[in-house]
C-alpha cells in the first residue's frame, strides 16, 4: 500500500501540484495525471518547464502557475523532486507530500509524507499505481500523459523493466496511443534549442579513459538535451553545464547503457560533487543533475575527474 491514512486525508484538501525546476515530461505528466483525478488541483512550476514538458502541457492547456504562493491553505504535492531545492520555494502548507522515484530522498523537513519508489523507472509509474490503489478510472488523457512520461524517462524504453512494460500495456488498454505520443514528443524543436544543441557539439571536449569516452560541453541552456546528444554522438559519459552572472550553475549528466551495466553510477558521482560544493543533486545511474553555485567550467572539470576515478574502480 502506497497511501497511508494521513496521505489519504490530505488528498481531500486543496492540492498544489509542484513540479521540479525546468520540469521534464515525467514531472509535468505526473501533475497533469493527478489533475485529471483531482480537477480542482493547481499545477505550479516555480522555475519553468522544458520544451518536451511544454509539449505535454499542451495536451490539456491547463493554466500553470509560474510562481508558488508563500503559503498554501491545503496540501502541496511535490512531484519527481528528491529534495526541496529541486522544486523550491516550497510553500508553507498544512501538509507536504513528496512522490518520487530517484535513488535518494534528502532534505525534506520532519512531518513531510514521502512516497519513495526508487525501483520505479519514472514517477509516472507511481502515479499510475496510486490511481489504481484509489480505485479510480484512468481516462485517455491521463493514460496518454503517463505513457509519455514513461517513454521519455526510460530513454524510449531502453531502461525499462518487465514492470514498466506491464504498466505501459495497461495504459495502452486505457486509451494511450504510442504513435500519438511519439508524434507529440517529436514536434519541431524551437530554433533556439536546435542551435544550442549544435553549439554543444561544437564546444565538446572529450577524452578516453580505458575503453570509455567522456565528453564535456558548456551551453547557455538545454543542458539535459545536449547531454543526451553527446551520448548519441558516441560518448559513454556526457557532462554538460551552464552558468549565469549570479554565479548559479546547472549541470546535467548522462551515461550509456553499456557503462551503467558495468556498475558506473552518475548519482554517486554528483552526490560527491554536492558534498564538496554544496547545492543539490539527484537522479539515476544513467541520468543525473546538479544545481549549485560556482564556475560552470570548474565544476564540469571536477565532475569529469570524479567520473574518471569512478571508471577506474569498475571491474
Amino acid at each position: 500500500m502506497l497511501l497511508n491514512e494521513k496521505i489519504k486525508k490530505s488528498l481531500e484538501d486543496d492540492l498544489l501540484l509542484l513540479v521540479h525546476h525546468h520540469a521534464d515530461v515525467d514531472s509535468v505528466a505526473s501533475a497533469i495525471a493527478l489533475k485529471t483525478i483531482f480537477s480542482d488541483a493547481t499545477i505550479c512550476a516555480s522555475d519553468g518547464i522544458s520544451v518536451s514538458g511544454q509539449n505535454i502541457a499542451k495536451i490539456t492547456y491547463d493554466d500553470i502557475l509560474l510562481k508558488p504562493p508563500a503559503e498554501w491553505d491545503g496540501t502541496v504535492i511535490a512531484l519527481d523532486s528528491p529534495n526541496p531545492e529541486h522544486c523550491g520555494p516550497v510553500p508553507k502548507a498544512k501538509q507536504v507530500v513528496v512522490i518520487d522515484h530517484h535513488s535518494r530522498i534528502t532534505g525534506w523537513p520532519k512531518g513531510t509524507e514521502i512516497i519513495h519508489q526508487p525501483q520505479k523507472t519514472s514517477t509516472a509509474e507511481i502515479i499510475f499505481l496510486l490511481i489504481k490503489e484509489m480505485g479510480l478510472e484512468i481516462s485517455k488523457t491521463c493514460a496518454t500523459v503517463l505513457l509519455s512520461a514513461i517513454y521519455t524517462d526510460t530513454g524510449q524504453f531502453r531502461h525499462a523493466n518487465n514492470e514498466t512494460f506491464n504498466v505501459a500495456s495497461e495504459l495502452c488498454n486505457a486509451g494511450a496511443d504510442p504513435q500519438e505520443i511519439i508524434s507529440i514528443l517529436d514536434r519541431e524543436r524551437p530554433l533556439a534549442q536546435k542551435t544550442m544543441f549544435l553549439k554543444a557539439a561544437q564546444r565538446m571536449k572529450w577524452l578516453q579513459e580505458g575503453k570509455w569516452i567522456i565528453a564535456t560541453s558548456l551551453v547557455g541552456s538545454f543542458e539535459s538535451g545536449s547531454a543526451r546528444l553527446l551520448i548519441v554522438l558516441g560518448a559513454d559519459v556526457a557532462i554538460v553545464a551552464s552558468g549565469n552572472k549570479k554565479g548559479e550553475m546547472r549541470l546535467s549528466t548522462r551515461a550509456s547503457n553499456r557503462i551503467v551495466s558495468e556498475g558506473f553510477n552518475l548519482t554517486t558521482v554528483l552526490e560527491s560533487v554536492k558534498d564538496m560544493n554544496g547545492g543539490s543533486a539527484g537522479g539515476h545511474p544513467g541520468a543525473a543533475g546538479y544545481n549549485g553555485k560556482g564556475d560552470a567550467e570548474a565544476i564540469t572539470e571536477i565532475t569529469k575527474q570524479k567520473c574518471i576515478s569512478s571508471i577506474r574502480e569498475l571491474p
